[in-house]
């Protein structure tokens, strides 16, 4: 299937490069991937994740725990928007691993154009804080973040950033106030989930299970 989750892993130095893209649903491959990365820090791209569904993240948070039960040491880099609305609304579900960065999506209301941006959540976590602005490349207008930046950045409050001295505390009430315009049509936010139970992957000591 063309959206079909891909996986990629390759080692850089003492970290494991982990490259997701395509479709995160109930044919995705992440048991196998369990044994090819070892104890250490890994770096996991999911800047091509475009979807991601109720097994994905079931699956994903055990494949998450199974990871840190081995000793290895999860960091989220260019986090896609569809993986950021999965932060916001599942509470664990970047587990123990530390979000690097992050995708913005923007919208040019003259051009109708769109873009993403990748941010470091180091410096959007500081106090007063703001998206950066994007001018449109067929227009140069300031283009329009084509979500609700109090809804879209919620994770900010909670996210442990790598690097940093101090983890932002979870559970704060720091709320990121955007100067930056938003798209006036709102996409529907997927459905809550409910919390996944830790049993596809984990067990320490077990061999890594296919998920289902």
């Amino acid at each position: 299937m063309a959206h079909k989750l891909h996986a990629t892993v390759e080692q850089a130095g003492d970290t494991s490069v982990v490259k997701l893209a395509g479709f995160l649903d109930e044919d995705n491959n992440l048991g196998r991937l369990v044994s090819e990365i070892p104890a250490g820090t890994a770096e996991i791209d999911l800047g091509g994740v475009e979807r991601i569904n109720s097994v994905g993240i079931r699956d994903w948070v055990n494949w998450l725990a199974a990871l840190d039960a081995n000793g290895t040491r999860t960091v989220l880099v260019a986090c896609s928007p569809a993986i950021v609305a999965q932060i916001n609304l599942v509470k664990n579900f970047a587990g123990n691993g530390a979000v690097k960065s992050f995708q913005v999506p923007y919208h040019c209301r003259e051009c109708d154009e769109e873009k993403v941006v990748l941010v470091e959540t180091a410096e959007m976590s500081e106090p007063g804080a703001e998206p950066p602005m994007c001018p449109c490349a067929s227009c140069g207008r300031a283009m329009d973040i084509d979500e609700m930046p109090e809804s879209y950045f919620a994770f900010l409050g909670t996210a442990s950033v790598p690097g940093s001295e101090r983890d932002l505390a979870r559970g704060s009430s720091a709320v990121v106030k955007s100067k930056v315009k938003t798209r006036e049509r709102r996409s529907n936010p997927p459905e809550r989930q409910s919390r996944p139970s830790l049993s596809a992957f984990q067990a320490p000591g077990t061999g890594a299970k296919s998920p289902s």
